[in-house]
């Protein structure tokens, strides 16, 4: 126990006096230049060969300003479109999901994506990312099938439409002298006999 103490009581002087690249440090590490580390990011991205490597800088570009760098959006939805390895896609989607502002592009990419990926797993992640996406203030457009293009969404609520009242008709007035016929099944009263009369 004594030698244990009196080897710490050495080294440590050492070490406080050794350089400063030779210490331990504990410190974050130093931030890179977003201008230059971006298109690194974008260009591992979409030429890199190890699946890995191209996961972990979609996974990267998330942390980067998608307004001061507007490319940053078509290239994670390319590859989330058209990459071969479910898992760069699934890190391409999880990077769309988690990028703000919400854009357009960005969620009709996870809707293709949440219905026709050819991966179970992305498909899936990508219809947990989509109701996400729609809490963050995404709203998709529908497509109209008739005219092949897209519209806006209806309004929550329509309005009802405003009905014109019907002018009142009046009954034609009665004429004594036109019978009216009788309702079905009622029986017709018979001719009235002439009594006996009162005055010879």
């Amino acid at each position: 126990m004594k030698r244990i103490l009196l080897g710490l009581l050495l080294l440590f002087p050492m070490a406080w006096a050794a350089p400063s690249h030779a210490q331990w440090v504990f410190a974050k590490k130093t931030k890179t230049n977003p201008s230059q580390r971006v298109p690194e990011l974008i260009l591992m991205l979409k030429t890199d060969g190890d699946e890995r490597r191209r996961a972990g800088a979609a996974e990267e570009l998330r942390d980067y300003d998608s307004v001061a760098f507007t490319e940053i959006v078509p290239v994670l939805v390319d590859v989330l479109r058209s990459d071969k390895k479910q898992n760069v896609r699934v890190e391409a989607l999880n990077s769309l999901m988690k990028i703000r502002p919400v854009t357009q592009l960005a969620g009709q990419a996870i809707e293709k994506a949440a219905a026709d990926d050819e991966a179970w797993r992305v498909r899936w992640q990508a219809k947990t990312a989509l109701a996400r996406y729609h809490l963050a203030g995404y709203v998709s457009k529908k497509v109209d099938v008739a005219k092949g293009k897209q519209t806006n969404e209806p309004p929550l609520a329509e309005p009802m439409p405003r009905y014109e009242p019907l002018p009142r008709v009046e009954p034609p007035a009665l004429n004594p002298a036109i019978p009216r016929p009788l309702p079905l099944g009622v029986p017709t009263p018979k001719e009235p006999s002439p009594g006996p009369t009162l005055f010879p």
